[in-house]
């Protein structure tokens, strides 16, 4: 599961997420509905970036961050933009509000501060390096979050303190105060750490600990007491509860977890649908699962969640009907939990954990493409060889044309500039970036139209087609000959072995005479010497023939 840019409205009526194509989509949770799709103008070369919802006299906003560095108030009631504001910066990362000001944190490292009473934007920019996400303190102090967390003072500009302790850009960080002041971090691994912003320590205060990368969190927070709800990459939904009251040696684990399957026939096995985001409102855990756009919401009393709670849905896809832009969902009943042995621990030694991955890796039918997605764009921003190898090498036509209809637009063009070049490469890889090229052509073409310099970005790939069939006819050629003296060499022993095999042998008389005596010598028995001794004197001096006559013999006197 991708990063989730988006979340619930501050009533929880809503909810929006930025989809693959760059544009919002904003749902109701009461009825399930598909209410509103917003595409910012020119959104094929400037898409939406970031989201953050507000509310004001009661209505919630949408504050809509696009890649051209604009910031768009967007009403759901009306469902139009009704204020815009210029940041004059790169794409803008992160939306935090406080009170009656709106901090815009950009691509570039600016973080800018806008007025929500009087619409004008600060003249002073702040440059504080990359900008993954944004928080701001009750005194003004500003926290930005990329590998690392770093505290500043917003008017000077001042580095104050450095927090270390996640190894993967930090996706999201909440901020409380009550006796003391508290920060939450979460990044994409398996922890959220707690980090104590009066004292200052390098160490976070406590970690909690999931079983999979953590997708989305949201924190709650009743003077010391806090409750954090945690949506995993697998579609796992963890609560923690924790007091705020110094250090803790270990990770905690969560108290309650949820999953949600798809409700099927007894015999049938079950299917796990993934819950993609969460927050709480009112003792209540509101929940949204399926996959986009075929959406459903879920709310459940949050003291109903135990160790292991699972519930049976029906599949979105099934259950809902498209009319038009919305999307009809019959009302929920509350969830009926049911308490199943967790046979899974938090725990688990390196190594098994790495088998299990190995054999969902295997059982998994790849057509989503999401950690492709993911692996590829990491590649083509860093130019990793061994990335890209990963993500490009790939035989299923589904996961490319999937993983292609997911690809930031940011990314088309850096993507088809990487597959030209691979191209001119031998033919193993040449034959890769073919079906990823067609896939792009395919999916994308009306951006690559867009784009004024499609002819030089295609021109390299030109001239390597051009070359390749010019060179195809004497190719054909010498295969044509190769096949032919092939077959020739092939008759040909064929023939030999024909030979070889006589199908009459003649031996001439005198060969069959000598080998008749040479046999006769041979079979000519032996007499030994107990015959000699047994001899009689009459046959000493007579030697009879085979016919029987007699013949003289010469006798000599015995000693």
């Amino acid at each position: 599961m991708k990063e989730i840019i988006g979340g619930f409205s501050e009533s929880g009526r809503y909810y929006a997420e930025i989809s693959v194509n760059g544009k919002v989509n904003v749902w109701d949770t009461n009825v399930g509905d598909l209410r509103h799709t917003y595409s910012p103008s020119g959104h094929l070369n400037s898409s939406v970036s970031c989201v953050k919802w507000i509310q004001m006299d009661n209505t919630d906003l949408l504050c809509i961050g696009t890649q051209k560095g604009y910031v768009e108030f967007y009403n759901i009631a009306s469902g139009c933009v009704f204020s815009k504001i210029n940041t004059q910066s790169r794409a803008v990362k992160s939306i935090y509000r406080l009170a009656q000001y709106l901090y815009v944190g950009s691509d570039d490292g600016h973080v800018m501060k806008f007025d929500l009473k009087t619409n004008k934007l600060e003249e002073s920019k702040n440059k504080m390096g990359k900008i993954c996400a944004l928080a701001v303190l009750s005194d003004g102090r500003v926290l930005t979050a990329s590998r690392e967390i770093k505290l500043w003072n917003f008017p000077s500009g001042k580095l104050i303190h450095k927090f270390i302790g996640h190894k993967n850009e930090i996706t999201s960080l909440h901020i409380i105060e009550a006796d003391k002041c508290y920060l939450l971090s979460c990044a994409r691994d398996r922890f959220v750490n707690i980090w104590s912003l009066s004292d200052l320590k390098p160490d976070p205060l406590a970690s909690l600990v999931a079983e999979d990368n953590i997708s989305s969190m949201f924190v709650q927070n009743a003077r010391n007491n806090i409750t954090v709800t945690a949506t995993t990459e697998c579609g796992t939904l963890h609560v923690y509860v924790h007091v705020l009251n110094g250090c803790v040696v270990h990770p905690l684990k969560p108290q309650g977890t949820l999953q949600i399957a798809v409700d099927t026939i007894k015999d049938e096995e079950n299917v796990q649908m993934p819950i993609i985001c969460s927050k709480i409102i009112d003792s209540r855990v509101y929940a949204v699962y399926g996959t986009r756009p075929f959406l459903a919401f879920e709310n459940i009393q949050l003291s109903k969640l135990n160790k292991c709670t699972f519930i049976a849905r029906q599949d979105p896809k099934k259950s809902k009907t498209v009319v038009g832009s919305h999307i009809i969902n019959p009302n929920i009943s509350d969830a009926k939990c049911i308490e199943l042995k967790n046979n899974r621990s938090s725990n688990l030694p390196l190594e098994t954990r790495l088998q299990n991955m190995s054999e969902e890796i295997e059982t998994t039918v790849q057509t989503k493409g999401e950690s492709i997605v993911h692996l590829l764009v990491q590649g083509l921003r860093s130019n990793d060889k061994n990335l890209l190898e990963s993500a490009l090498f790939v035989k299923d036509d589904r996961t490319i044309d999937n993983t292609v209809s997911r690809l930031p637009l940011q990314s088309i063009i850096m993507l088809v500039h990487k597959l030209i070049r691979l191209s001119q490469d031998r033919t193993l890889i040449s034959s890769v970036s073919v079906r990823w090229l067609s896939a792009i052509l395919r999916i994308h073409a009306s951006l690559l139209l867009a784009n004024p310099d499609v002819l030089e970005t295609f021109l390299p790939l030109e001239n390597v087609l051009s070359t390749r069939l010019n060179n195809f006819r004497q190719l054909g050629l010498l295969e044509f000959k190769l096949k032919a003296l092939v077959n020739k060499l092939n008759f040909d022993k064929e023939d030999k072995d024909k030979e070889q095999a006589a199908l009459l042998v003649y031996n001439d008389s005198d060969d069959e005479d000598k080998k008749t005596i040479d046999e006769d010598a041979l079979l000519a028995p032996i007499e030994s010497e107990d015959e000699d001794q047994n001899t009689t004197d009459e046959e000493e001096e007579m030697d009879i023939d085979i016919n029987g006559e007699d013949y003289p013999v010469l006798i000599t006197n015995k000693t």
